[in-house]
């Protein structure tokens, strides 16, 4: 693909890029992605403020029971529960595709069923 970019664009780019330890392609496509959820949110915003709202509660409450789930897992010696949640929560920070999607299925479960009138 082919695109023209200003030296200095290009010099920006490489920048920030290297800063943050990624190619350009990967950085690029990574501003892409996050396009994404700017695209859904402004699509629909008023839905998907209650799906940021409901998302937030439910870290909330996964940093509210966190010590009771340390407790309880250090207790079974079972570290697989927190890592699997360390690791879904590491996912859903760092791939803005992956939160788009939770949003799509939060809507489909949260659409009222049609009318039958």
């Amino acid at each position: 693909m082919d695109i023209n970019f200003t030296e200095k664009d290009r010099q920006d780019i490489e920048e920030t890029a290297q800063h943050l330890s990624l190619t350009k392609e990967e950085y690029l496509l990574n501003l892409h992605q996050k396009n994404s959820i700017t695209k859904t949110s402004l699509k629909d915003w008023e839905k998907f403020r209650d799906f940021i709202d409901d998302y937030h509660h439910m870290l909330d409450n996964l940093y509210e029971y966190n010590y009771k789930i340390q407790d309880l897992i250090e207790a079974n010696h079972d570290t697989k529960v927190i890592d699997a949640i360390l690791h879904f929560l590491d996912t859903t920070v760092k791939n803005p595709m992956i939160l788009t999607q939770i949003y799509n299925i939060y809507k489909e479960q949260n659409e009222e069923p049609p009318s039958d009138f």
